[in-house]
């Protein structure tokens, strides 16, 4: 028994080693766990991000939405100003109209002579006179609604002289009222007939 014991302990003392060491090389290393920082920290970054991706597709929205403004084009220059060729020269035109508003009973305020202020100055340009004209009967009650209308009045007509033409100018009484609290059916009956006024002045 001794004898034995002492074989299996000299057993155990030879073999145990290498059967660990065996051992050792069989086990599985653990899995290493995962990193709580890491993943905190992609999910702050996931926070950031998310809100930009958002407001990133709110703005491409937007902006097809409502592009962006651009400088009024010739075409729309022209749906808002009237300009007419006149059969007159350049200054029986300007009388011809100075007469024609006269006989409505609207009062002309002013005629600015744009020419006659460049030559003052040393400068050149063509025949360019302004005649602001309008009756307070009618735009008063306007201005009295909309106190931001006054800046349309009085009525202002251009006649000047380019290439050998004379022509005409004037707003269009539609484009006169936009944005404005006046309605067409105020004014149809006293600005909307100073152009036919100017249309027939300069016209017959």
């Amino acid at each position: 028994m001794t004898q034995c014991r002492l074989k299996g302990q000299a057993f155990r003392r030879h073999t145990t080693p290498r059967h660990a060491a065996q051992h050792r090389a069989r086990r599985v290393p653990p899995r290493p766990k995962p990193d709580k920082q890491t993943e905190k920290e992609k999910g702050n970054t996931m926070k950031h991000i998310l809100p930009l991706i958002a407001a990133s597709a709110l703005c491409i929205s937007t902006a097809s939405a409502h592009p962006a403004s651009e400088p009024q084009t010739q075409n729309e220059t022209a749906m808002t100003t009237h300009t007419l060729t006149s059969k007159y020269s350049f200054d029986e035109t300007v009388s011809r109209l100075e007469t024609a508003i006269k006989s409505k009973g609207m009062d002309i305020f002013a005629v600015i002579d744009h020419q006659e202020a460049a030559h003052r100055n040393g400068l050149t340009m063509q025949p360019a006179k302004v005649i602001v004209f309008g009756t307070p009967k009618a735009g008063t009650p306007l201005m009295v609604k909309d106190p931001a209308f006054a800046l349309q009045l009085p009525l202002r007509v251009l006649v000047t002289e380019t290439d050998g033409k004379v022509r005409a100018a004037y707003t269009d009484t539609r484009a006169l009222i936009a944005g404005s609290r006046i309605g067409f059916d105020e004014v149809a009956n006293t600005l909307a007939n100073a152009e036919k006024l100017i249309q027939k002045t300069v016209g017959e």
